[in-house]
């Protein structure tokens, strides 16, 4: 994998903020990393996305959770669920675009009460190469999950 360290500190600062202010009563936030293999089939699925190999960061807490609305607009500009004065609707964008300039993926699993999970898909480099072909003997998620 190779990213700016910056941008990804922002990136995971800004998700666990976010997970955050979900739990306002307190709650449990899980980060973990794992490899993960996006099929050809996820990828038709997903615009602009490359069959490959991946660096998976999972990101999820079990506070409000969000509707499918909230979902569809959560990496727009400006868009916050945030009273005024709480946030400034620029940090899933911001995720959004990193991931984006990186070559990667973001998901976003949510149900209203349920928690939500934001999967970083960061693709997967060995030395100066990018890994784009397969292999099943890694220990691997498939895409769509």
């Amino acid at each position: 994998m190779e990213v700016d360290a910056s941008e990804m500190g922002s990136t995971l600062l800004n998700l666990a903020l976010n997970a955050r202010d979900a739990m306002p009563t307190g709650g449990k936030l899980t980060i973990e990393t794992s490899n993960a293999y996006l099929d050809d089939e996820y990828c038709r699925e997903h615009e602009g996305i490359l069959p490959g190999q991946y660096i998976l960061v999972a990101i999820t807490d079990s506070g409000a959770g969000m509707s499918a609305e909230t979902i569809d607009r959560a990496f727009e500009p400006f868009f916050t669920t945030k009273e005024a004065g709480k946030g400034t609707g620029l940090g899933l964008s911001q995720v959004y675009g990193f991931m984006k300039q990186s070559g990667g993926h973001v998901k976003i699993y949510s149900e209203p009460g349920e928690g939500t999970t934001i999967k970083l898909y960061l693709p997967r480099r060995e030395g100066n190469e990018l890994v784009i072909s397969g292999d099943d003997d890694l220990n691997s998620e498939r895409g769509g999950r």
